[in-house]
């Protein structure tokens, strides 16, 4: 099967952060599986200092069958299978296959942060270096691009800036955490101009109307919330989804100054939205090496795993840290993008089991390359943003 990217967007020559591309009226790239693919992606750099590399992209398949239970609220779409899942937590064995099927790939820059699932098991991401959103269905051969301009970048109501996260409701709308333009898009169903809902428009700062470089969100059940992870303002701030004009934030956790103490975040990351514990947010905090949990209303947190401010790759520790999420056990499973891994840690350890990747970069079905999303279907087979080696991997649950 081939999956490929398409788009009715008009293509112009731009000037990235980190390279010029320019379109020209060029098609844009295809998204395919490979079985020996170059790839070179490079970061922009914003406050920390990001990484490049040039690796090559292998898929092979498997097969697996899996048994659906109840939904977990912190992963909108997802199930789990809990008899494999806890025998993980006593074995230690993974109950995912560990070799991964190539979903998307490119033959030029692909540069997937996060995914999302919804209800139909449709898979979203967002493309930081070409600047779009793409959607591909379920058993679909071709991607689509559903907001942004491919490879334009800019601050209307129709472009994005180096978007990091992505968000679908109930009622198909859309929203974009677009990063650089420091702002939040909604994308009202079936349209393709975008309301600002948090943030102004190309203007970085730390006020309660403001954002700056924020890198991920999350939204309560009602979807009337959203939290984001606001980075170089180390706080997490909450907006409405509706909000009416000049409406500010709410800071809800940490502030302006970045540590590593409880009452505060260092670069917070991703964040997810507990609703079945105590309306807590699960918050990863990006230069701190760590997930705290934060109970809103709170003044300080409970970390729950990694060592705060400590930079390791042993099981109780991370290396820039990028996504977590939680399943219906409240398992934790987060992205150790630093040591190309993804982490799981059962209910109430913090002591982690890799479930993903062998903590070596590497482009071989079994490895990943600076992992930055995570996301799972209703049969909780794992999908990961493979980022510098450009491309998504899928992992079949057992």
């Amino acid at each position: 099967m081939f999956n490929k990217i398409s788009t009715m967007s008009n293509r112009v020559g731009i000037d990235d952060d980190s390279e010029t591309v320019t379109s020209n009226g060029t098609q844009p790239e295809t998204l395919t599986k490979t079985n020996s693919e170059s790839i070179s992606t490079t970061e922009e750099m914003e406050v920390a200092t990001e990484l490049t590399a040039t690796t090559s992209a292998t898929a092979s398949t498997t097969t697996s069958t899996t048994t659906s239970t109840s939904t977990s609220t912190s992963i909108s779409t997802s199930t789990t299978t809990t008899t494999t899942i806890a025998t993980m937590c006593s074995s230690g064995n993974s109950p995912w296959n560990t070799t991964g099927i190539t979903l998307l790939s490119s033959s030029t820059r692909f540069s997937c942060t996060r995914l999302f699932v919804d209800s139909n098991d449709t898979l979203y991401g967002v493309d930081k270096l070409k600047r779009y959103v793409w959607k591909l269905s379920k058993n679909a051969e071709n991607a689509e691009v559903i907001a942004g301009v491919y490879e334009s970048t800019g601050g209307d109501s129709v472009k994005l800036n180096s978007p990091q996260d992505i968000y679908i409701d109930r009622y198909g709308s859309i929203y974009v955490l677009d990063t650089n333009n420091h702002r939040v898009q909604k994308f009202i169903n079936g349209t393709t101009h975008g309301e600002t809902i948090a943030g102004l428009t190309e203007s970085c700062g730390c006020s309660l109307r403001q954002l700056c470089f924020p890198r991920g969100f999350a939204f309560d059940p009602t979807d009337t919330f959203m939290y984001i992870a606001d980075r170089s303002c180390h706080r997490v701030i909450r907006f409405l989804t509706n909000p009416t004009s000049g409406t500010g934030g709410v800071t809800i956790a940490g502030g302006q100054i970045a540590d590593n103490t409880n009452n505060a975040l260092n670069g917070p990351y991703s964040i997810r939205y507990l609703s079945s514990i105590n309306d807590d947010l699960l918050i990863v905090n990006y230069e701190g090496h760590s997930v705290i949990r934060w109970t809103i209303g709170a003044t300080s947190g409970t970390f729950v795993a990694g060592l705060p401010g400590l930079s390791c790759s042993n099981s109780t520790c991370f290396s820039k840290p990028t996504d977590v999420r939680i399943d219906a056990d409240q398992n934790m499973y987060v992205v150790d993008e630093l040591n190309h891994r993804v982490q799981m840690f059962c209910e109430n350890s913090d002591v982690g089991l890799t479930v993903v990747g062998n903590g070596v970069a590497g482009n071989s079905p079994t490895q990943l390359r600076n992992p930055e999303g995570i996301a799972f279907d209703s049969a909780m087979n794992m999908y990961v943003c493979d980022t510098e080696n450009g491309r998504v991997q899928k992992f079949l649950k057992l």
